[in-house]
């Protein structure tokens, strides 16, 4: 308590020279300093928030709403409602947490809808289920796809029919909602459809139909092995030929001439003629016996002719036969077309100044046909399959030298500099708040009366108190006189009165 009054004391002693605006000021001042410190110090410890979950159902939302309440979590919800946000230190614990408890399944069912036991369920009940949770699994596989952000899975299987040309196929239906940036290749659609396929009972892949969220269709429409559905794996089997061809003469060159000294182009014509012949021939000129029947037949003389004896001989000749079936092999080299550009060589020179500068010299023809011979070797060159091949010396375009920007560093991205300033404001605003007061408080020092001044500032025993009565004695007759002198003054010279009057007015 008596530091509570000494406080209070000092206090009144510090603000009793004031006026009424210095205290109006530096109450003013202190007011704003310790609320832009508590504004500082909220903004510096706000929670960052995160995404914990998006594109939920709103059902789905509602329950994880509930579940963060429950515990006390701070949330906020975004994108109508369909995403949800948290403390960013809370998120990798509630996303373990709501996966424990089936959130979110993201709209879809399983094989769980048939943990609960439902008696007196009808037939057709029992086969909707089975779609919706055949549904659901594959959806959930799907997803976990790279590149797929949601899914949904439309499966038609069509009711048993009695003869078998009444029965119809079954189809399905893939709906993807593609990452941005990421996208999906043929592979992964190739392999989405065949996984479908395969879950589903008569169902083949060419009846399988995968859209992105766009309506774009992204299966093939054709079955996979028609003419037109080889095409596309022809063209990459090409590109991968040339590809590999021009790589390997590129690498020669490049050891010999360096870098960027030689370009290399491969266009190859490939036989994708599938054919299949049986060859069947016969050789006259080689004969086997077979098979051969000898009959006796003897005469019994009935009419005096002679008794005789007959033989019939029956030979079976096999000629030879020989049958070859013969398949042609897909995706031979038919014909070569190769391009090559080689760049002019470099010497060092110096010229006359004693400067050293670099000349571009033509190569010659002896190191062009060298590499003719490099390049034949290196991509199988054919004569008798029609090949060509053109080199040409020719010099290469050098694009002026640009000046090489520096890559940005961390100082330089607004992440850090955020994030530096969540910490640094909040001191340096204190800080400045601090200097700002201080010399609020210095001015109003400077303009207070000197302590000497105020009463009861200084000990007793240094302030000098007169007599009462003599001082005021002394006053009265020091006015008394002043009085008489002015009025002896303004009776004997009026107009320099009346003058110095004006002058002091004027002066106020």
């Amino acid at each position: 308590m008596a530091d509570f009054d000494q406080m209070k004391a000092g206090i009144q002693n510090f603000t009793r020279g004031m006026t009424a605006s210095q205290k109006l000021t530096i109450g003013t001042t202190i007011i704003v300093t310790v609320l832009g410190f508590v504004l500082l110090l909220r903004w510096a410890t706000k929670p960052d928030y995160a995404l914990l979950f998006s594109d939920l159902d709103l059902k789905e939302a509602d329950r994880i709403v509930e579940s963060l309440k429950t515990e006390g979590v701070p949330y906020k919800l975004s994108s109508g409602g369909r995403a949800v946000r948290i403390p960013s230190k809370n998120v990798y614990e509630w996303r373990m947490k709501l996966a424990s408890q089936g959130l979110p399944s993201s709209g879809g069912i399983g094989y769980e809808v048939f943990d609960k036991k439902n008696l007196g369920i009808s037939d057709f009940v029992q086969k909707i289920n089975y779609k919706r949770a055949l549904e659901g699994e594959l959806a959930r596989t799907i997803r976990g796809i790279g590149g797929i952000q949601n899914v949904r899975v439309h499966i038609v299987i069509p009711e048993d029919r009695l003869f078998k040309e009444d029965q119809n196929e079954a189809t399905a239906s893939i709906v993807l909602k593609i990452q941005r940036g990421v996208g999906v290749s043929e592979n992964q659609i190739f392999g989405i459809t065949n996984l479908v396929a395969a879950s589903v009972e008569g169902l083949t892949p060419d009846r399988v139909t995968v859209v992105d969220s766009h309506g774009t269709i992204l299966s093939n429409r054709w079955k996979a092995d028609s003419v037109i559905g080889l095409s596309s794996n022809q063209l990459e089997l090409q590109q991968k030929v040339e590809s590999y061809l021009e790589n390997k003469a590129q690498s020669m060159l490049a050891t010999v001439l360096g870098d960027a000294k030689a370009i290399v182009r491969v266009s190859a014509e490939l036989n994708f003629q599938k054919i299949e012949r049986t060859d069947e021939r016969y050789d006259p000129e080689s004969q086997v016996v077979l098979s051969e029947e000898i009959t006796d037949q003897t005469n019994t003389a009935t009419s005096g002719d002679n008794p005789g004896q007959v033989n019939h001989t029956i030979t079976n000749y096999q000629v030879s036969r020989s049958v070859e079936h013969i398949t042609s092999s897909v995706g031979n080299i038919q014909r070569l077309s190769v391009a090559v550009l080689v760049d002019n060589s470099q010497n060092e020179i110096v010229d006359a100044n004693g400067e050293e500068l670099i000349e571009y010299v033509p190569r010659t023809a002896e190191e062009m046909a060298m590499f003719t011979a490099v390049v034949q070797n290196a991509v199988g060159f054919n004569p008798l399959r029609n090949d060509q091949l053109e080199i040409r010396n020719i010099p290469f375009y050098a694009p002026p030298e640009e000046e090489v920007l520096e890559e940005p560093n961390m100082f330089t991205q607004p992440e850090f500099w955020f994030s530096t300033g969540q910490k640094v404001l909040p001191v340096l605003f204190l800080f400045i708040l601090l200097f700002i007061l201080r010399s609020k408080l210095k001015k109003i020092k400077l303009s207070l009366p000197p302590v000497a001044s105020r009463a009861g500032s200084l000990p007793v025993t240094e302030v000098m108190v007169p007599n009462i009565e003599e001082t005021a004695t002394l006053e009265a007759t020091e006015s008394a006189k002043l009085l008489k002198q002015i009025s002896n003054f303004a009776e004997e010279k009026p107009s320099l009165a009346a003058k110095l009057l004006r002058y002091w007015m004027i002066e106020e």
